[in-house]
């Protein structure tokens, strides 16, 4: 969620008067959160509290009525409606609101069929329109499969065919042709079918978290909105560096910073905590957490994946595992080349501990290496969070051993 805070909060300064470059200083005092900000912040309190979704949107406005940049005019229409009878019925829009506000549908699911259901549920109380809705759901689709391990090539691919957006486009053909009007000055490049897709493309085509956030701002457009959908991608894809987390944190007021770390602590988040001294020495410190994207691994340190006991490693962090980091086709348990493969297609929670058991024992018995635990058996297998963490709960004590962030959280 905070990668979309932050993409917010970077280009609410060029909202109105748009960059077409990527050279500028990243963080300035000018700078502030928007709408889109305390709209995300009001998608994170109805996930966790429940109830109707306009409800929250309508309260979060309310009571922060003046943001940078203002709220769009036809939700102002809503907001005083709202306030004035009551009525909270939906405006048909197709507006990039819908999609802005997103970032934590994208986190807050095991699965895909209920992540879909949430951002259509979170769109269409406002933004009904079927462009409303789909750009809502292809934001959220991209979070959810690029946190679950998958690669660039294959979010691209998915989201051109389920939504029918064009991704082909460079950022530099962007810059050249994408205005507040849209491509080419046509249409309005407020709607979600004119700046989801420029989006999307301004991370996946990005070397990394900056990267992406300044690819977003330099094509122009609604910069702001732009950013924060593109941040939302970007977190989950690449991790935001620390020092940017801190950062972005002191722009924002304390209630959004308490559902911030709240939301965070339930749902997770890709916060790259690692630092590293100069070639002889080794890192500074590990991270608490597993990052959710995992895309290098120091000599020292080991991806661990959860597999078959075919070891046919087609898919998600196993395909990740046999691709990037030495996993071996055809070998389903254990430690190879920089993986350790724990087996969790064979039955229920009860046939996966005893290869828990026996990776913790491993672990303990190799202190010169460090072990990222995935939150295997939480893709395809099909299980939750609260069903496989309680298998790691030795692990919390052992110092060579990161757990996802969802695991910690159940399990404390």
């Amino acid at each position: 969620m905070i990668g979309a805070i932050i993409g917010d909060i970077v280009g609410s300064k060029y909202e109105f008067h748009n960059i077409k470059t990527k050279n500028f200083e990243f963080f300035q005092e000018s700078m502030s959160y928007t709408d889109d900000s305390v709209l995300s912040f009001a998608t994170a309190q109805w996930i966790m509290k429940g109830g109707n979704a306009a409800h929250y949107y309508a309260d979060f406005a309310i009571r922060n009525p003046h943001p940078t940049g203002g709220y769009g005019g036809a939700f102002c229409k809503w907001i005083y409606r709202v306030q004035t009878t009551g009525n909270y019925d939906a405006y048909n829009s197709c507006g990039n609101g819908s999609a802005m506000r997103i970032s934590p549908v994208g986190w807050a699911f095991d699965t895909l069929e209920e992540t879909l259901a949430k951002a259509k549920e979170s769109s269409e109380c406002t933004h009904n329109h079927p462009e409303g809705i789909k750009g809502a759901q292809a934001t959220a689709h991209a979070i959810f499969m690029a946190r679950h391990g998958h690669t660039k090539e294959e979010i691209m691919h998915t989201i051109e065919q389920t939504y029918g957006y064009d991704l082909s486009m460079s950022v530099e053909e962007l810059q050249n042709r994408y205005s507040w009007y849209g491509i080419d000055d046509k249409g309005n490049g407020a709607l979600c079918q004119e700046s989801v897709p420029q989006a999307i493309i301004c991370a996946l085509k990005a070397t990394d978290f900056e990267d992406a956030i300044r690819n977003a701002i330099s094509i122009g457009g609604d910069s702001d909105t732009i950013g924060c959908i593109a941040g939302g991608i970007a977190e989950a894809l690449y991790g935001v560096p620390q020092s940017m987390y801190d950062k972005a944190m002191e722009y924002i007021g304390d209630e959004f910073k308490t559902i911030l770390t709240t939301f965070e602590q339930k749902y997770g988040n890709n916060i790259i905590t690692m630092t590293t001294m100069d070639n002889n020495a080794p890192q500074a410190q590990e991270p608490r957490f597993t990052p959710n994207k995992i895309i290098s691994l120091q000599p020292n340190e080991v991806f661990v994946f959860g597999s078959n006991l075919q070891g046919m490693h087609g898919g998600g962090a196993a395909r990740i595992a046999y691709a990037n980091f030495g996993a071996v086709w055809g070998k389903g348990v254990g430690h190879f080349g920089q993986t350790y493969a724990i087996p969790t297609m064979q039955g229920g929670v009860e046939t996966i501990k005893p290869y828990v058991d026996d990776f913790i024992k491993y672990a303990k018995s190799r202190p010169d290496l460090f072990f990222y635990v995935t939150r295997i058996g939480c893709g395809i297998a099909g299980f939750r969070d609260a069903d496989i963490a309680p298998l790691f709960a030795e692990a919390l004590n052992i110092t060579n051993i990161a757990l996802p962030q969802s695991f910690v959280s159940v399990l404390k």
